[in-house]
């Protein structure tokens, strides 16, 4: 019996590398975004400190120079939360992409072990028609061959 070689063996195990790869830089890329969400949540809460310290500074009627300074670290505060916005946001599209560059890496792999089984459902069928053509020739070998002849045996010398 004939051995099965698949002849894209090397491109299948390349496009699995591949896909690895593809598997490191999104979980890579995930934790960044985890990352990049848990800064902004932060700097969401400390905007929202600075707003509700702005609004009881002008409750408590506190004078225009500390207002100054109370309204200078509250637009500090949405300045640091828009920059933040936007690399979270720069931070989910690259997440994207790199989820799309894994998904592709797993179709060309999964296309790969497709073939690769169909090339090998194909060669145990070749195989197994070589075999029955074999057997078949044996068989008709067998029948179209005389059988062994029958040897009389000559008493010689006894009458």
């Amino acid at each position: 019996m004939k051995k099965f070689i698949f002849r894209l063996q090397r491109v299948a195990e390349i496009r699995k590398k591949k896909e690895k790869e593809c598997q490191r830089d999104f979980a890579l890329s995930m934790d960044e975004l985890n990352r990049q969400e848990e800064l902004l949540s932060h700097e969401e809460g400390e905007s929202e400190k600075s707003h509700q310290g702005l609004h009881r500074a002008l409750e408590k009627g506190h004078s225009a120079g500390e207002l100054t300074t109370l309204d200078g670290w509250r637009t500090r505060k949405l300045k640091m939360l828009d920059d933040q916005i936007e690399r979270t946001e720069k931070q989910r599209q690259e997440v994207e992409v790199k989820r799309k560059g894994l998904l592709q890496a797993t179709k060309e792999k999964k296309i790969l072990e497709k073939l690769k089984e169909r090339r090998k459902a194909e060669h145990q069928i070749s195989v197994q028609r070589e075999e029955r053509l074999f057997l078949d020739e044996l068989g008709c070998r067998s029948k179209s061959s005389p059988e062994t002849p029958h040897i009389e045996t000559v008493n010689v010398g006894k009458d």
